[in-house]
């Protein structure tokens, strides 16, 4: 039998004072391959280090909605000013956020897509519409004595009744979808990288969502930052999107439409 040399007893004890280097070499920023496929890179306190991604990405995906309001202010022509809404804050950021979701660069949980039971969703969608919709109806009211300042501008007048039925139903629609896997989803997972604490996250993402009406003047920012909190205090209890994303759109469409009476949700 050939002679084997015996196997050090502290061979696999990567606590010993012998392996140090294995194992720091096994906390370095090593890619690791999780159970769903995703690619990871571990810290030192096992969470992921790909910062620059996430960056990029809250980036991209935060910063047309800013850029948008411009359109509101200098783009007269409706037409013009669909094909800047539709191209800057609706199929950019969504496709964005899918091919994020497709290419295993981030999950679709960290977009906030998560089912729920049939149940859970009728409840949470009728519960924010209806908090949202009586916020958006009596808010402004509230705080009208706030100083402020005027709108800067605002979407022009859709000629066309076909499209302008577009906008209010596919359009709106829309909007819930890409402002929910932004401004909650993704917001939501991006701030929790840096605090575990509920309120800096309510904080940050409903003004930065408030933000984004930046152009219609401040009451507008206010309400809009309020009706955020809710939809974000909301999502942090279910985790699922959803539901809030339909609400923000019943919202809109009552506040749009004109095909529901706003009477019904105004306490004056």
């Amino acid at each position: 039998m050939p002679h084997q040399e015996p196997v050090p007893s502290n061979l696999f004890d990567f606590s010993s004072p012998g392996h140090e280097t294995d194992r720091v070499k096994r906390k370095s920023n090593a890619p690791i391959l999780d159970g769903s496929g995703y690619i990871k890179v571990m810290r030192e306190n096992g969470t992921d280090e790909n910062n620059g991604l996430y960056i990029l990405a809250v980036l991209l995906l935060v910063s047309p909605f800013y850029l948008n309001d411009f359109a509101s202010i200098y783009v007269k022509n409706w037409r013009w000013w669909l094909f800047v809404d539709y191209a800057g804050v609706k199929i950019f950021p969504c496709g964005f956020a899918f091919w994020l979701i497709n290419s295993r660069q981030m999950k679709a949980s960290e977009f906030g897509l998560k089912t729920q039971s049939t149940l859970s969703f009728l409840v949470v969608f009728l519960i924010v519409a209806l908090v949202g919709t009586v916020i958006d109806q009596n808010g402004y009211q509230l705080i009208s004595k706030l100083p402020g300042y005027r709108p800067l501008g605002g979407m022009p007048a859709i000629s066309s009744p076909i499209w302008n039925w577009v906008d209010l139903t596919f359009g709106l629609l829309m909007v819930g979808i890409c402002e929910e896997l932004v401004f909650r989803g993704f917001l939501h997972t991006f701030i929790s990288r840096y605090t575990k604490k509920s309120a800096p996250v309510i904080l940050i993402s409903s003004v930065a969502f408030g933000l984004i009406h930046w152009s219609l003047g401040l009451h507008v920012v206010l309400i809009t930052s309020i009706i955020g909190a809710v939809f974000m205090i909301t999502y942090m209890i279910t985790r699922s999107l959803p539901a809030i994303m339909l609400a923000h759109f019943v919202i809109n469409f009552i506040d749009f439409a004109g095909v529901i009476p706003k009477s019904i949700f105004k306490f004056t």
